[in-house]
């Protein structure tokens, strides 16, 4: 049909044109059933696509990774199970290779339940938005295993590569020696394995029936503390803290030492639970090796040493009570001697020999003691006590032997005893002398196991005794 020319023809015409609209009429009852007819189409396509993914998984579809497009549950069903029976994974990086089978770990998959639980999380009603989109279905439920054996493996190879890596290192509390402050030292991570995080992987991949478990530094252990632990740097702030005080040690009322930040930061002990202390330990073998010599003292009746384990509990009550101090350094008696005898000091240079207390002093002119020791005297229990009263030394003798009478009547003198010092006061008779058969003197010994009535002495103090002593001393013995 030729179209209009121009519009004055096209109203001339208008009959014509009239005639013209019936067969459009008829175009437009065309459409209508062309899209009911792909509609129809489509609902058959979709019915059919819904009745076959009823059974059977969309393409593209994935279990645990495994591809099983267009598979039925039993299709699947039979790969699981033969998957199941040759099955391995390994786990390896981070320097560890372990690798389990099936059997180590009495792995149990159940085939059928395991095809079953994947289809049940598709619906065939959406199979053609699956194709464009597929699914990636998970299944662990039916996977059963002995955790117990796999825990087992694992914990043996973690234990093993252990033994030979680096363990991580928690950030602590740290004396810097140069600057005598205390900071904080960072963290490290080594190469040492957390099997905790290790059993995880390969209970993620024996779910899921994978064959490998790639480790990465996430599977390494961690430093339980870390630079940013508040506790920590508490920790440092009283650590330095302590190391400032200031501690004035005395002797007698005057300076004998200042404890400074030097010395102070040495002692500072910082505890696994992040306590902050003073090592009393580390102090009183300071004081002991610093101190000793310097406050030791005697006099007649005492000796007195340094008491440095009071010492250190007062240094450390003092730094930790946040204040700086002065301390008189503690004594502590290291030895008793017996009482001196009063009116000794109107005797002028004499040997004072007491029976009661077994011991004997000697005194120079001025009064003053030149030598001391415990001695055993005559024995009582046997009548053989040791003469009482004031007498002179009237000889100086070494290494004579004296002998004993004979009471017993059998011929012999009843005792020969050599003696590398003799000093007799009662005659020859009776004298001060080494008695080297003896390991022990003073107390009471004198009483069951005396002598016949000499003065018994140590080896060495009778070497000294006779080294000051002159003939003519005086020796007063008395009870």
């Amino acid at each position: 049909m030729t179209q209009p020319t121009s519009a004055k023809h096209a109203r001339k015409t208008e009959p014509a044109a009239s005639a013209t609209t019936k067969p459009a009429k008829r175009r437009r009852k065309t459409i209508p059933l062309l899209a009911l007819g792909v509609a129809a189409a489509l609902v058959a396509g979709q019915v059919a696509g819904a009745s076959y993914y009823g059974s059977h998984f969309v393409p593209g579809t994935t279990v645990n990774g495994a591809d099983v497009s267009n598979m039925t549950e039993e299709q699947l069903a039979q790969q699981v199970a033969a998957k199941a029976a040759s099955w391995k994974t390994t786990v390896a990086g981070q320097g560890l290779t372990l690798s389990i089978g099936a059997d180590d770990i009495d792995l149990d998959v159940s085939p059928a339940n395991y095809a079953r639980h994947a289809k049940s999380q598709t619906d065939a009603a959406s199979w053609a938005l699956d194709l464009a989109h597929p699914r990636h279905l998970t299944v662990s439920k039916t996977v059963t295993y002995n955790k117990e054996k796999l825990y087992a493996l694992v914990d043996a190879a973690v234990q093993a590569h252990n033994q030979n890596a680096t363990p991580p290192k928690n950030a602590w509390c740290t004396l810097n020696q140069k600057t005598s402050t205390f900071e904080v030292t960072q963290e490290a991570v080594g190469t040492a394995l957390d099997a905790s995080i290790v059993k995880a992987q390969f209970e993620k991949d024996v779910a899921r029936l994978g064959s490998k478990v790639s480790l990465n530094r996430d599977a390494l252990l961690r430093p339980q503390l870390t630079s940013k632990d508040a506790d920590l740097q508490k920790a440092v702030d009283t650590a330095n803290a302590y190391a400032a005080r200031t501690v004035t040690l005395t002797k007698d009322g005057k300076s004998l030492a200042r404890l400074d930040k030097k010395t102070v930061a040495t002692w500072v002990r910082v505890g696994d639970d992040l306590s902050v202390s003073l090592d009393q330990g580390a102090i009183a073998q300071w004081a002991h090796d610093s101190l000793a010599k310097k406050v030791a003292k005697s006099d007649e009746e005492h000796d007195y040493a340094i008491d440095a384990a009071s010492l250190a509990a007062s240094v450390a009550d003092t730094v930790q009570g946040e204040k700086d101090g002065s301390l008189e350094v503690p004594l502590t008696v290291t030895a008793t001697r017996p009482a001196q005898t009063p009116g000794h000091e109107g005797r002028g240079r004499h040997i004072d020999l007491n029976l009661s207390t077994q011991y004997a002093r000697f005194y120079d002119k001025d009064g003053s003691v030149i030598w001391r020791s415990y001695f055993v005297s005559g024995n009582t229990s046997e009548g053989r006590g040791t003469p009482m009263g004031t007498f002179k030394i009237n000889a100086k003798r070494t290494n004579e032997t004296l002998i004993g009478a004979d009471e017993d009547g059998d011929g012999e003198p009843d005792y020969k005893s050599h003696v590398t010092y003799w000093m007799p006061f009662v005659g020859n008779a009776v004298g001060l002398h080494d008695a080297n058969w003896r390991s022990a003197f003073g107390g009471s010994i004198y009483s069951y196991a005396g002598s016949h009535g000499c003065v018994n002495l140590p080896p060495q103090a009778a070497r000294e005794l006779y080294d000051l002593v002159r003939v003519g001393d005086t020796v007063y013995v008395h009870s």
